[in-house]
């Protein structure tokens, strides 16, 4: 048909492609017989933005590069009951409302090992991926090797440019990688730049009072903390650590079936 060649090349230089490659079916839809002309064509723009919101939440959480977890990224998966110093209206709380993004304020999550910290904060990541934030997740020890590549390698710069210029950096286990003297300045030089322009959720199994170790100098350190905790949310996390509650069930499960000799 020539009218729908016509219509697809129109729709194809507006760069309505998706739109275009659904087009027959649109037409042949029969539920939009009884339908005003605007209501069709608020119907058929409707085509064209979902996939387009679609493709873009998927774009954001490639960059995101959030990691896999043995449960599923819902807030049920986790066991409040069992840990102490958060709270699930916290939660949903600072993911029912990101003005504390808009205005660059910072969540900290403390606490022992297998507490969660990380699925934590990238459920708040992914949330904010869904509200339309580029975010990204790292680990210390990687940052540690992006700030040490980033003058000799194009990689590590094209990485280093994305992650300043994200509205949301989780940046995990802060205290499990010990810095240079260049590295900690390096650091601090970018938490700098993110003061009051970038939020930031961090992770670390130690306190503040330990991250001169890990930083190399006590007052990068303490100014580091300044900015940190200028606006921001802290939470302290104990409990039962979910990895050893994971070993118990299947230890419980193989003594309870026994082995071929049992």
């Amino acid at each position: 048909m020539d009218e729908l060649k016509v219509l697809k090349d129109q729709l194809g230089m507006l760069k309505l492609n998706h739109l275009s490659a659904q087009l027959e079916t649109i037409l042949l839809d029969t539920r939009h017989a009884d339908k005003s002309h605007i209501q069709f064509l608020q119907d058929v723009l409707d085509v064209e933005i979902t996939r387009r919101r679609q493709l873009s939440m998927e774009k954001r959480l490639r960059y995101a590069n959030f990691p896999i977890f043995d449960k599923s990224l819902q807030l049920d998966t986790y066991d409040f009951a069992k840990r102490q110093g958060v709270a699930k209206r916290q939660i949903v709380e600072l993911t029912s409302n990101f003005l504390w993004i808009e205005k660059a304020y910072n969540v900290l999550f403390f606490g022992g090992s297998g507490l969660g910290k990380s699925f934590l904060a990238c459920y708040i990541g992914y949330k904010a991926v869904e509200a339309g934030y580029d975010v990204m997740f790292i680990s210390m020890n990687n940052l540690a090797h992006l700030l040490k590549t980033e003058s000799m390698l194009s990689r590590s710069r094209g990485k280093m440019k994305r992650l300043r210029g994200c509205d949301l950096l989780i940046l995990d286990e802060v205290a499990n990688t010990v810095l240079d003297r260049q590295e900690g300045n390096q650091l601090y030089q970018m938490i700098s730049d993110f003061y009051q322009q970038t939020s930031m959720i961090i992770t670390a199994n130690k306190g503040f009072e330990d991250w001169e170790r890990t930083l190399g100098d006590k007052v990068v350190t303490a100014a580091v903390m300044d900015r940190l905790l200028h606006n921001c949310e802290i939470f302290n996390l104990a409990g039962d650590s979910w990895r050893l509650e994971a070993q118990r069930s299947i230890l419980g499960g193989l003594l309870k079936g026994g082995g071929k000799d049992a």
